[in-house]
């Protein structure tokens, strides 16, 4: 059974990249540099995920919080908890359009990082004085329409349990005033986990909470603003609610 399961994730993620240059190469060329909507380009993804991916894999997404998500609006930041690779593949079908902030890393991968530059995702460094800028990077990127996720807890946890959130992106917050949408995952880590090298089957449920608008958080300090998001989307998450209600939490 794990061997299967091992295949059938070996399956999951070549399905993720024949499909990227199948599919997404040509779109790209199309929708970004001919017709020059870059920031439209991760519609293919929208449609690929939802019709082919998670039809395939048998991996479906519930919305909790549907009506939060801000109809016909661009220009804001998806923040979210991060258990799994999968965590990206739902935000596209779910919420629509983003790019994403990432590892630096991932650009050095042959084909692979010319992608994710071209439907403006931006690398995140190790060595904090390459992150000089990247203020200015995102809020272009959201002047011309993208929707940005970010994943602030920097790394995939293990055990489904949220990390800390780094400074990064509520500093930037502070510094260029954008309005910023909290989700929650559950479940993702499950069926694509970290961990082990298996994928199963499932549910994937998404809480999605109100959109935070930049005027609400003008007043507050940066290390407050990142707590309240962190507590908030921690909130959501199956461990958090057994504590709160008294029962074992494992």
């Amino acid at each position: 059974m794990n061997i299967f399961r091992a295949i059938l994730a070996t399956l999951y993620y070549l399905v993720v990249f024949v499909g990227m240059i199948i599919i997404g190469t040509p779109y790209i060329i199309y929708k970004g540099y001919i017709r020059g909507h870059k920031e439209e380009i991760t519609n293919v993804c929208q449609f690929y995920f939802s019709h082919v991916v998670f039809k395939l894999f048998h991996i479906s997404i519930k919305i909790e919080g549907e009506e939060n998500i801000p109809k016909g609006k661009k220009g804001f930041v998806i923040v979210a908890n991060h258990q799994s690779f999968l965590d990206i593949n739902v935000v596209w079908p779910a919420i629509g359009n983003a790019a994403f902030m990432a590892k630096a890393s991932l650009w050095k991968a042959p084909v692979f990082g010319w992608v994710i530059s071209s439907i403006g995702c931006i690398p995140v460094y190790k060595d904090s004085r390459k992150n000089a800028g990247m203020g200015k990077i995102v809020a272009d990127r959201l002047a011309k329409g993208y929707n940005i996720a970010v994943f602030p807890e920097g790394h995939r946890t293990e055990d489904g349990h949220m990390l800390k959130f780094q400074n990064g992106i509520f500093r930037i917050a502070k510094e260029h005033r954008f309005d910023i949408l909290p989700i929650t995952l559950e479940n993702t880590g499950k069926i694509l986990p970290k961990v082990k090298w298996s994928i199963h089957g499932g549910e994937v449920r998404m809480i999605v909470h109100p959109l935070v608008k930049a005027e609400e958080y003008a007043d507050k300090p940066m290390g407050e603003l990142r707590d309240e998001m962190h507590d908030l989307i921690e909130s959501a998450m199956p461990y958090k609610k057994e504590a709160q209600n008294g029962t074992p939490v494992t």
